[in-house]
């Protein structure tokens, strides 16, 4: 009898170390399909498959171990995605890249919490069990991950940003519901693999529902593609725009760096004035400090070969060669017209650590391992630039420097007032040749879906190019990476909307009170019993 209860017990603890390891290799086939899905892996496809693993082994887990588990693949998972950051951070503040490790794998783990809790949730509440569990799962995945505020919002949503027809339910629901689909046909493809040694007929049921909702998608893309090609209301105004893309390495930070970049920048200038009827010219974020206002040489630069075109600028208040807590200055954009800023814009949403110290006041201590880090001030107000065509009609611009595209809010803030066109500049060079770009350029590609307009991305380095309202680039709009040149696309202002234009928070109400409802439910059934 006792050496039966040893031999039981040693099986036991067998079978569950041979569970544990099991697990971990599901957790790291998650971490690979995530980052090759993801821009900075380039096969979007694996979207669609990502999460199965690790879903398929949460049934068999305990509680503490799904939520580990999902800790772990979701803390790894964005790590291999954002790795690029660290280097990137590290050049911007003029640190080393092993200081910024920890900070990035601190947040790496706090990213990967909302995907953990899911987890959890996922294996408490058997969602693994049934076919309306999967839709309740991936309701409360969605919830967590894209509802709960994040200054990095990437998601699996975003590795179909080159597959436009997979991402056109992003105006419904914005980014949000085109990753509540990729949700629902994982879990639905997991649950499907688990009940096909126990219930055939529900595992068919599973993949059929999961092969559905993909057709439905994709139909609904080809829709509302469809009806880009078919649209037969001539635009009411067109601009005609010139991004220029100065390709200024990161290593020139200084004014003597610009003045001497500005030979090959003439060059470039001069070739865009022989292009005829632009409307505007748009000159990216820099390393080096620019500003038509501020520094007299500019404003003289410019006006050599821009006196009749007016020009959207990247530029930068004055600062000081100290960066500390007394002197600041802002990101800004100067629109330049008959010899003088007629409108500016000041960065409301900036990049921690790149553009400032988060939480410096509470720990001051930043400063002494950053040193070097910028300190720019956000701006507090929304402006609409005043753009005019050869017609004499005018178009309403938002502008968004940088990071800021990559946020929903910050764009219908512009909408509501009356944004016909949306512009925005950035600096990628800081990421140098790896996936920052794509990442960059997938987070912001959404924005001309959701809201149905163009998006204008003129960039230092790449990726520049025009966005039409379904979230494909405009033929002849993209410059080459890493060279300097520039591009000119007539842009059409149509009068598009979108169900998220119009109700940006019905589907994320809708969502959270299903999530409410249920723990109600959930609770009351509890109690019963």
């Amino acid at each position: 009898m006792a050496l039966s209860l040893a031999s039981f017990q040693s099986c036991f603890k067998r079978t569950e170390r041979n569970l544990q390891i099991f697990s971990l290799l599901m957790g790291l086939l998650t971490i690979l399909f995530f980052y090759l899905a993801f821009p900075s892996g380039g096969v979007p496809e694996l979207a669609w498959f990502t999460l199965v693993p690790v879903l398929f082994v949460l049934n068999k887990l305990s509680l503490r171990n799904a939520f580990m588990l999902g800790l772990l693949a979701a803390t790894l998972g964005w790590f291999v995605s954002i790795w690029w950051v660290i280097a990137g951070l590290a050049e911007i503040t003029s640190s080393s890249a092993n200081i910024m490790l920890p900070f990035v794998l601190l947040f790496c783990l706090l990213s990967a919490l909302p995907y953990a809790v899911a987890c959890w949730t996922h294996v408490r509440f058997k969602f693994g069990h049934s076919i309306s569990g999967a839709f309740f799962s991936a309701i409360v995945f969605t919830v967590l991950v894209n509802y709960i505020p994040h200054i990095l919002p990437g998601n699996l949503a975003h590795a179909l940003y080159q597959q436009p027809i997979f991402i056109q339910l992003a105006d419904i629901g914005g980014v949000a519901l085109v990753f509540f689909i990729i949700h629902v046909i994982n879990i639905l493809i997991a649950n499907g693999i688990n009940f096909s040694t126990s219930n055939t007929t529900k595992a068919t049921q599973c993949f059929g529902l999961a092969c559905l909702l993909f057709l439905a998608n994709m139909a609904y893309g080809s829709y509302k593609q469809h009806a880009l090609l078919n649209y037969v209301d001539a635009p009411t105004k067109t601009i005609k725009i010139a991004m220029l893309q100065p390709n200024i390495d990161v290593s020139n930070r200084s004014r003597i760096d610009w003045k001497n970049a500005q030979a090959t920048i003439s060059q470039l200038l001069t070739q865009v004035n022989k292009e005829q009827g632009i409307d505007l010219i748009i000159f990216p974020e820099v390393p080096v400090p620019i500003s038509f206002q501020h520094y007299q040489n500019d404003g003289l630069f410019f006006n050599r070969f821009l006196a009749e075109t007016p020009l959207l600028l990247t530029a930068i208040s004055p600062f000081d060669e100290s960066t500390t807590q007394d002197v600041s200055y802002f990101n800004t954009m100067e629109l330049i017209e008959s010899n003088a800023v007629q409108q500016e814009y000041a960065k409301q949403v900036l990049l921690p650590f790149g553009e400032y110290l988060p939480y410096e006041q509470q720990f001051p201590w930043l400063r002494k391992v950053f040193p070097f880090a910028p300190n720019y001030k956000p701006g507090n107000t929304s402006t609409l630039f005043t753009l005019n065509n050869a017609q004499g009609e005018s178009i309403q611009a938002i502008p968004l420097i940088c990071y800021e595209a990559v946020f929903s809010e910050q764009i219908a803030a512009g909408v509501a007032q009356g944004g016909e066109l949306m512009i925005n500049t950035s600096n990628d060079a800081w990421f140098f040749q790896t996936a920052g770009r794509k990442v960059h350029l997938a987070l912001s590609l959404f924005r001309s879906v959701e809201y149905r307009q163009y998006l204008v991305r003129a960039t230092n380095t790449g990726l520049s190019a025009v966005i039409n309202p379904y979230g494909q680039i405009v033929e002849g709009s993209e410059i080459t990476a890493d060279t300097q040149g520039y591009s000119v696309v007539d842009i059409p202002i149509e009068k598009h909307s979108s169900f998220y234009q119009m109700f940006p928070n019905f589907i994320k109400i809708i969502f959270i009170l299903i999530c409410f409802v249920f723990l109600i439910y959930a609770r009351v059934k509890n109690v019963n019993r």
